[in-house]
């Protein structure tokens, strides 16, 4: 994760990103909170390609990656 991406996550609160992760996955997610001090994201999932991964709920949980876990983000909804 570079420059541009820690301040596009920060920016991002309430809207939807793509993330790439180095272990290869790609999820689309809509942020709900960025914690610079844990160096971490919680967010909702949205699409990802390794579904088997997560467990199926009635509800949408939330999931927590830290910053070192992202290749990088690119904004998929702006406002």
């Amino acid at each position: 994760m570079n420059t541009t991406d820690a301040e596009i996550l920060k920016a991002s609160v309430g809207k939807t990103l793509k993330i790439t992760t180095y272990d290869g996955e790609t999820l689309m997610a809509k942020v709900v909170l960025v914690s610079e001090e844990d160096a971490d994201l919680i967010y909702e999932l949205i699409l990802t390609n390794r579904e088997s991964q997560y467990e199926k709920f009635d509800e949408q949980p939330a999931y927590r990656i830290g910053f070192n876990e992202i290749e990088g983000v690119e904004l998929l909804q702006a406002g």
